[in-house]
């Protein structure tokens, strides 16, 4: 057997397949650290807004009920009584037989028939509410979004899976929202209406002729007897004015939250060239630090103008802390071996919380997308 030359000996090795092993299909362990802002849609909130106004008792702004009569005393009760056109009083015997010639009247006209017609005056003003019913219920559903600095930090192993590089990402976002809302639930109306009460008193003459007017009896008397009670009063009202007012309310109010977020979850990603795709999810852990604020006033508005009635100002704050879900999506080019950009959008949703400001309710539904961009480093 001839020796081989040296040459040969050294390419053979080569160019037998199953000596030399496969190239690895990816690299060692990586660190990536990317920063960049980003906008979070935090979720939903619905305000079911309530008002103090509706529970509190209004001052009248147009007077009190009132009632003045004239003085004639009272229908069924024996009395000195004093008319326009006349009087009927007691004489000392009217408490035993109920009867008086301590009487007296002005005008012939008075009389009618076998009656004798007194007329009298008084005023009377009667006040009338009408509220109207606070509303209740949804007032506003807003999303609620905000930018937020987007930091992420990226550990891809040596090892693939299904043609992808298998990873883990943690990200931390922070948050700040807000939402207000200003509305009136709450209007109510005071009436007054302003009478002259006219009176009638008539009184039987049982056969008894009257003195030709004008006649004016004594205690002492004599004269003609006639009956202290009227037989019959008539009472017409008549208005002659009304006073009105009105009453309205006006609500602000306020949420303001932060909110803090840390995703945690494997990946998996895949490059073409400097273009790579990392596809991403697992558990996001948020912070919700909320603050409230109402404020309420309750304004009356008459004749002499507009005034407030009554003020509330309320404020109450708290934490909420909730676990959720989230998907992720990047889309990174290579600029350099240790420079990229990296676009990236987000999916994350969490259990609801409500919260409370006085009379209102504020109810959030933690969900939705975030995009962002971000500059990426990777560790030599």
């Amino acid at each position: 057997m001839k020796h081989l030359p040296p040459l040969l000996l050294f390419i053979l090795p080569v160019s037998a397949g199953d000596i030399v092993p496969p190239p690895s299909t990816s690299g060692g362990w990586e660190w990536n650290i990317s920063v960049g802002p980003s906008v979070r849609n935090i979720g939903s909130l619905k305000i079911n807004a309530g008002s103090r106004s509706g529970d509190f008792i209004l001052p009248s702004l147009v007077g009190e009920s009132s009632l003045v009569p004239p003085p004639i005393g009272e229908e069924d009760e024996y009395g000195d009584r004093f008319y326009n056109n006349g009087y009927v009083r007691q004489d000392e015997g009217t408490s035993a037989d109920g009867s008086t010639w301590y009487w007296g009247y002005d005008s012939a006209a008075q009389v009618q028939g076998d009656n004798l017609m007194f007329s009298a005056s008084g005023t009377q003003s009667v006040v009338r509410d009408a509220t109207s019913d606070p509303r209740t219920g949804s007032y506003s559903k807003d999303s609620l979004s905000g930018f937020s600095p987007h930091v992420q930090v990226d550990l891809k192993s040596p090892h693939a899976l299904g043609g992808f590089r298998v990873g883990f990402s943690g990200s931390f976002d922070f948050t700040k929202v807000d939402q207000s809302l200003a509305f009136s639930d709450f209007s109510a109306s005071q009436l007054r209406d302003n009478y002259r009460l006219d009176y009638t008193d008539i009184y039987s003459l049982g056969g008894v002729v009257p003195p030709s007017a004008p006649y004016a009896g004594s205690f002492g008397g004599p004269g003609p007897l006639i009956g202290n009670l009227p037989s019959t009063r008539i009472i017409t009202p008549v208005l002659l004015s009304s006073d009105s007012a009105a009453f309205t309310n006006t609500v602000f109010a306020s949420f303001d939250m932060d909110v803090s977020s840390l995703a945690l979850g494997p990946t998996f990603s895949r490059s073409w060239g400097p273009l790579e795709l990392a596809l991403q999810s697992g558990l996001i852990l948020n912070l919700y630090r909320w603050e409230g604020h109402q404020s309420e006033q309750l304004k009356g508005t008459n004749t002499a103008g507009t005034t407030t009635v009554a003020r509330w100002s309320e404020k109450d704050s708290g934490t909420k802390f909730r676990t959720g879900v989230y998907a992720q999506a990047d889309l990174g080019y290579d600029l350099t071996d240790l420079i990229g950009i990296t676009a990236f959008t987000r999916f994350d949703t969490a259990g609801e919380f409500r919260a409370q400001v006085g009379p209102s309710i504020m109810k959030v539904d933690p969900g939705g997308l975030s995009a962002g961009f971000q500059i990426r480093y990777s560790l030599p």
